[in-house]
Formats: C-alpha cells, sequence, structure tokens
C-alpha cells in the first residue's frame, strides 16, 4: 500500500510501495477472460433481437465485420502499451505516465464509474437472457404453461433484481479468495459455455429452413392454441408497424453500437496487467486473438440463424417483444435453436450453457475496476484504504467490496421501468476515454522514450513507430464510433429525433451530460488530492514520474 517513507517525509516526494498482487495468470486464463468480457453470446442476443428489428435493411454479417474492422486498432493500441507497461490499473498508467496524471484520472475514473453503473446490466441479464430463456424454453418444449410463467416472471425488474444481487455478492466472494480461484471457476464454465455454442452450431447446421418452421409452428402452436404460428407472429408484427427493407449501409454501420459494446472489451486483462504472467508475450495475443475468435463464432452462428430461422422472424419475434407467443420479452436465439431442435435434452444444454454467457461482463467489470481503485490508493489519490491487498490472498477485498456495493446499487437503479440508463449510454463515455488511451499511444515513444525503447513493442517502419501508427489508426476508429453512438437512436443519448426527443429530449440530454461530467469528474479528482497532499508536504506529482512497481 502506498505510505510516506522517512526520506519521503523529508523530501516531498510520495513513495509508491509494491502492490501486493501476484502475478498469477496463464496464457489461457487471460485468453479466457478477455473472450469473457467480450461474451459471445450476449454479441449474439443483442446483434439478432435489435437489427432485424429496429434497423431496417440492416446486413447482420456487414455489421459484425464493420464492429470487428473498428475495434481491432484499439485492441492492439492496448495489446501494445499493456506489453509495454503491465501494470494494474492500465488506463491509468498508461495515460498517466504519458499525458499526465490528471489526464490519466479523467481517463481512469471514468472508466471505473461507468464500470459500476453497468454493473446493474449483466447482473440483469442472467434473469433476463440467462434464466428466463432456460426456464421458457424448456416449458415450450414439455408444453409446460408453469415453466413458461416462472421465466417469464424473471424477466420482471423484481426478479432480476433477485437474481442479479445474489449474483454479485456470490462473484465478490469468489474475487475474495484470490484472483486464481476465480480463474479455476471461470475457465470450467467457459468449457461448458463452449459446449454450448458447438451443439447451437450443429443444430442450426443440420436444420432447413422448412423443418425449423415445422417445429416453430408446433412448439409455439401448442402454447398459444394457434396454428400457423410463424405466419401469425411476422402478421402481427408488421399489423404493428415491423417492416423489412432492401439492403441498407447506413443501417448496418449505425447498429454497430450493439457488437462494439461487446467486442472492444477484449482488451479487458490489460487492468489486471500486474497479475498476467509473462505480459510482455500474452497480452501481445490475447486481446486481438479474443476479437478474432468472439466475431469468427459469432458470424458464423447469425448466418445459420438467418438461413434458418430468417431474419424476418428474427425481427418479428423483437419487434412484438415475444408478445404473440405468450412471452413477457423476446425470445433469444437459444431459445429459437432449442425449438429447432426439437428435442428436451439438447434444448437444455444449449439454454444452460448460455448462463455462464449471459453474466460474463460482470466479473471484468468488478475486477477490472477494483485494480483501478487500488492504482489509486497507492498511488496517493484516493486514501491509503482503497490500495491495501490481502496478504493471504493476495486480492484488494476493500475495493472488492465497494465495487460489489455499488453494483448492487447500479442494478436497482437499471432494473426501475423509469431509469434514463440504457444498455448503450455509457459505451459514449468508455469511447472518450479511449481516445485518449489511443493518444497516449501517439506519444507514448516520445514522452516515455527509455520506456519505449526498453518494451518489447519497440518496433518501427522507417523511424516511425508501429505504436503510434496503430494509436492513430485507434483515434480515428474511435471518433467514428462516437459519430456511430450519437446517431443510433437507441443509443440513449442520440442526436437523432426519436422518441424522447432527440439529444434535447429530457433522458438522452441528461445521460449525455452525466457523460460528459463522468469523464471531466477525474481530473477534478486529481487537483483536489494533490492539493490535499502538498498541504501535508507531500508532492503527489512525483510519483508519476516513473513506472509503478508491482
Amino acid at each position: 500500500m502506498a505510505v510516506e517513507t522517512a526520506g519521503a517525509a523529508r523530501t516531498g516526494v510520495f513513495a509508491r510501495k509494491a502492490t501486493g498482487l501476484v502475478r498469477e495468470g496463464s496464457p489461457w486464463s487471460v485468453l479466457v477472460y478477455n473472450i469473457n468480457f467480450v461474451s459471445i453470446g450476449l454479441m449474439l442476443v443483442f446483434a439478432l433481437v435489435m437489427e432485424p428489428a429496429f434497423y431496417p435493411g440492416g446486413n447482420i454479417l456487414g455489421t459484425f465485420l464493420g464492429a470487428f474492422i473498428v475495434v481491432i486498432p484499439t485492441s492492439l493500441t492496448f495489446a501494445f502499451l499493456a506489453a509495454a507497461m503491465p501494470r494494474s490499473g492500465g488506463t491509468y498508467v498508461y495515460v498517466s505516465r504519458i499525458l499526465g496524471p490528471s489526464w490519466g484520472m479523467m481517463s481512469s475514473l471514468n472508466n471505473t464509474i461507468w464500470w459500476i453503473l453497468y454493473g446493474g446490466v449483466p447482473s440483469a441479464f442472467l434473469a433476463y437472457y440467462g434464466l428466463t430463456p432456460l426456464l421458457r424454453g424448456l416449458g415450450v418444449l414439455t408444453n409446460n404453461a408453469t415453466l413458461i410463467r416462472y421465466g417469464n416472471d424473471l424477466s420482471t425488474p423484481t426478479g432480476a433484481f433477485v437474481v442479479g444481487t445474489i449474483l454479485i455478492v456470490a462473484l465478490v466472494a469468489v474475487f475474495a479468495m484470490g484472483l486464481n480461484t476465480y480463474f479455476r471457476i471461470q475457465n470450467v464454465l467457459f468449457a461448458i459455455a463452449l459446449i454450448g455454442i458447438a451443439v447451437t452450431i450443429g443444430v442450426l447446421a443440420t436444420t432447413s429452413h422448412a423443418s425449423f418452421v415445422s417445429s416453430f409452428n408446433h412448439y409455439v402452436g401448442r402454447i398459444t392454441g394457434r396454428s400457423g404460428a410463424y405466419a401469425h407472429v411476422i402478421a402481427t408484427a408488421k399489423k404493428g408497424g415491423f417492416k423489412t427493407a432492401p439492403f441498407s449501409f447506413y443501417w448496418t454501420l449505425i447498429p454497430m453500437t450493439w457488437i462494439y459494446l461487446e467486442l472492444v472489451f477484449n482488451q479487458s486483462s490489460a487492468y489486471i496487467g500486474g497479475e498476467v504472467k509473462r505480459p510482455g508475450r500474452v497480452q501481445l495475443w490475447s486481446m486481438p486473438f479474443a476479437a478474432i475468435f468472439s466475431t469468427a463464432v459469432a458470424m458464423l452462428i447469425a448466418w445459420l440463424m438467418s438461413q434458418v430461422v430468417g431474419t424476418t422472424l428474427l425481427g418479428a419475434v423483437s419487434y412484438t417483444n415475444g408478445a404473440p407467443m405468450g412471452f413477457s420479452s423476446s425470445p433469444v436465439y437459444t431459445e429459437l435453436v432449442g425449438f429447432a431442435a426439437g428435442n428436451v435434452v439438447i434444448g437444455v444444454i444449449i439454454t444452460f450453457a448460455f448462463l455462464f454467457f449471459s453474466y460474463s461482463w460482470l466479473p471484468g467489470q468488478i475486477i477490472n475496476s477494483s485494480r483501478n481503485l487500488l492504482a489509486y490508493g497507492i498511488d496517493g489519490v484516493f486514501p491509503s484504504w482503497f490500495g491495501k491487498v490481502s496478504e493471504k490472498r493476495h486480492t484488494p477485498i476493500n475495493a472488492l467490496v465497494i465495487m460489489g456495493l455499488g453494483s448492487i446499487g447500479a442494478l436497482f437503479w437499471y432494473t426501475r421501468p423509469t431509469s434514463p440508463f440504457k444498455t448503450l449510454t455509457g459505451i459514449f463515455g468508455f469511447l472518450l476515454s479511449f481516445l485518449m488511451v489511443s493518444l497516449a499511444a501517439v506519444l507514448f515513444p516520445y514522452r516515455q522514450r527509455s520506456v519505449f525503447e526498453g518494451s518489447p513493442v519497440n518496433w518501427r517502419i522507417g523511424k516511425i513507430p508501429i505504436v503510434t501508427i496503430v494509436g492513430v489508426l485507434s483515434f480515428a476508429a474511435c471518433g467514428f464510433m462516437v459519430w456511430v453512438y450519437l446517431n443510433d437512436p437507441l443509443s440513449g443519448l442520440s442526436a437523432v429525433p426519436h422518441n424522447t426527443g432527440g439529444i434535447f429530449g429530457h433522458q438522452t440530454f441528461f445521460m449525455f451530460i452525466l457523460n460528459i461530467f463522468i469523464w471531466l469528474l477525474g481530473w477534478g479528482v486529481y487537483w483536489i488530492a494533490k492539493l490535499v497532499r502538498s498541504r501535508r508536504g507531500i508532492d503527489l506529482s512525483a510519483t508519476y514520474r516513473e513506472l509503478p512497481v508491482e
């Protein structure tokens, strides 16, 4: 933890001690950690639920490809910086040591606060997209109305809050036992999730569109008492305003927001850099590989779904929120694949395995933010209490508890029907941080020359450092995504007029201003901390003149 040494007291310099963390993240565990924060399953859910229903003319495969192209420069930027500066806190370390401490706090505290606010999202998703489809899908396949009702009940605010709170408490308890304990559990659950993916691909690859329509009519017709359920769902949606349209390049670009939301966090291991074994190599390949693997698997399943289920039905069931099927929320792809299989055991395998994708953002959010809080405490920007690490478990229990409590509060806010917070809202805030990290990468070889020259990424094309080139590309990509988010009518802060009144409507304007306020908050926090420390005779800025030890 951060302490003022005797020498520091005499010279007014703040001395930073080692964190107490241990490098125990193996290459496989780190790769799974990054893939989990992407969540192949959630990426598919949003692409298949949102685009066919609300972005007429969008091409799902084109959207995936576009998001991948935009994400890769940022992925490489984080990979390069994480290999060169393998420290806990990720963005905080990179930006504070290259652009300056106040900029580092702006970038990092912004991420931390949004991860706390987003704690409510994946914890609610366990109920919305995990347990609800599991029970509801099983109910449809067995013609059991009680199971369908239980599944629908879990999609209510109360059901999601109860389930999400239990999940958050359980995860914090596991994290408090040490990162290695979590990694062992993570890897087993990831293997189960992959089994579900493999079974999903197998079912779709062996099912024709005609066969799916027949199965859908049988199972859904049985619970609704209506023959021709497939045609009825589509007709109901069109009557309510659902439309299909020819290919649109614009509406293929705009729903990239839903894929970028997951895919960009392939760089999650940057924030636990002090706990990764051989970071100079592992960080360089694990981040881009996580993006490549996740995108490839998701595109394969999305293509198979469009061939077997059809984008018209996908759009219709989402547009009607599942009402013609007797559901309280839109069915997700795992339920539809279960219908296609026509087998209870296979349906349960697919929907059960998806449970471990439904919440998989949450572990990274809690762990990464706890490492950010740890770094603030050790550097002296926050009280040293935040920088305490358990000597036995080698984990920052105090910071984990703060993240757990914050996540439960965010869960309550997110599940309220009147909450202005939308699933996409905070990604605009993250983009502001990513822009700063990209700029830091551009300047890295010039403002931290000795660190760059001694790093495993001191590569050049001619005289130009490759990290600078990658940073420029990432800055441009992030700037483009800012435009996309401000033009997505479902982002919650869009400048495009829609049912909340555009950017100057009540909710959108509030959330836009909230994003800017949170981004600027870190700047003020740093200068307040610097003032407090200076009154105690300590030069806080001195600790930022070199890389922190681990």
